[in-house]
């Protein structure tokens, strides 16, 4: 079919020319912002204490700016995956001023606690993803017996019927609350708090295997996800480069590097290495570029990966002001102290310091010596990630923000704009720039 030529006046031609010029130029700007994935955990003591409860997620602003809220964390015990705290995930009655929705709970035998506010969450945010995450720091000792070859598809099965078909408990089903899983074991074979097995490597993979099995079988499309080590003596114990065909995201937990029971202070994220930081070998590889090279390098596709990033501190006392108490002797501090909410809250005469290289932050008060993210670090590690082509930033833990979400807002770019201060602006920051 012809179309009937119209005349347009040359101005409207270029000005509409113009506009479409703007509108392609700002497409990978656009697309680079859609792809850039956000995760968060969200802790269940912090619902069970009343001090972070999930309509903190909504009204704050946190859930609009997040891809996937990762429950932490759910239980690995005598083979099988159970609820953590039954109370306060099932049980508990929240007052209309404590809900989502702000309506109060029936206190009746149905599904209350923070699983239904979690159903209430996600019916304002359609578009948010729930996650349960299993094991965790203290939790994962139920791992290794869980993923022997006996074992492994029954607990698969008991984790996949209570959380993704939601049969929490007798007389209480509600699927759909989650939409996939998180395995959080820390770590196969070399263990963390609870010591692990040499097979531990290759059953993690199999395990892998039959959750993606068990997953697909009940819907294409449940999330299976993981939290691996960013250590190299701790990430060694994985298959990295078989493990990317059963996964959707794999979360780098770049951050605990370094710790306070280390004689001398240091960044316990830092996203380079630093010339004068006096670490010996292993712990002079202890950096978050290091950690997604080798992933990379193992095959992971860049957008699987998801850069971690902590919303708290690493703390030292009797720390000495040389050097702003970086690389200065010191003795574990009060690490209860080093969430960022209470580290932004500290007076204007502590000693804050950006480290625009580490792309981490520090902070020296009354001899206290906290090593942490802060903003600034945030927008640095947001830029690596888009030069990195990964696939967006997991963080540890809500409650750990400002109540202005000071944090999160930096990482997601929705931060209040202000004139930049050439003291703390970020470099460009290039893989492998020290």
């Amino acid at each position: 079919m012809h179309r009937q030529s119209i005349k347009r006046p040359q101005r409207n031609i270029r000005a509409a020319n113009l506009a479409l010029w703007i509108c392609t130029a700002l497409l990978p700007v656009a697309a680079a912002a859609q792809q850039m994935k956000i995760v968060g955990y969200f802790t269940e003591d912090g619902a069970a204490s009343g001090t972070y409860l999930v309509k903190d997620v909504a009204s704050s602003g946190a859930a609009s700016m997040l891809a996937t809220l990762n429950y932490a964390f759910g239980r690995v015990s005598n083979g099988r995956c159970e609820i953590d705290d039954t109370d306060a995930a099932l049980r508990h009655t929240y007052k209309a001023s404590e809900s989502v929705d702000g309506i109060a709970d029936l206190s009746s035998n149905g599904l209350r606690g923070t699983f239904l506010q979690l159903q209430k969450l996600k019916l304002q945010h359609p578009n948010l993803k729930v996650v349960i995450s299993l094991g965790g720091w203290g939790g994962s000792s139920g791992f290794s017996q869980a993923a022997e070859p006996a074992q492994v598809e029954t607990f698969v099965r008991s984790c996949v019927q209570t959380f993704i078909l939601g049969r929490f408990a007798p007389g209480i089903d509600a699927p759909g609350i989650f939409d996939g899983i998180d395995i959080d074991w820390e770590y196969p074979v070399a263990g963390g708090p609870t010591a692990g097995r040499p097979e531990d490597k290759q059953r993690f993979t199999a395990m892998v295997a039959e959750f993606r099995r068990q997953l697909d079988a009940v819907r294409p499309g449940l999330l299976l996800t993981a939290a691996l080590p960013a250590r190299p003596e701790d990430y060694r114990h994985f298959e990295l480069s078989k493990l990317s065909p059963y996964l959707d995201q794999i979360s780098i937990m770049a951050y605990d590097l370094h710790w306070s029971t280390e004689p001398l202070t240091n960044f316990h994220s830092a996203m380079f290495h630093l010339p004068g930081d006096p670490s010996q070998p292993p712990l002079d590889r202890r950096y978050g570029d290091q950690a997604v090279q080798a992933f990379l390098a193992a095959g992971i596709p860049p957008g699987k990966l998801l850069l971690g990033i902590p919303f708290y501190g690493k703390a030292w006392q009797g720390v000495g002001p040389a050097n702003h108490g970086l690389y200065q002797a010191g003795k574990p501090g009060n690490e209860d102290s080093g969430t960022y909410r209470l580290l932004k809250a500290l007076p204007p005469s502590a000693d804050r310091q950006f480290d625009a290289q580490a792309a981490s932050c520090s902070v020296l008060y009354r001899s206290n010596f906290w090593t942490y993210d802060c903003p600034q670090a945030m927008r640095v590690k947001r830029k690596y990630i888009r030069q990195q082509n990964l696939g967006g930033a997991m963080f540890w833990e809500l409650s750990q923000d400002t109540p202005d979400l000071e944090l999160l807002r930096s990482l997601a770019g929705q931060e209040k704009q202000k004139s930049p201060d050439p003291k703390t602006e970020a470099p460009d920051t290039k893989t492998n720039q020290p």
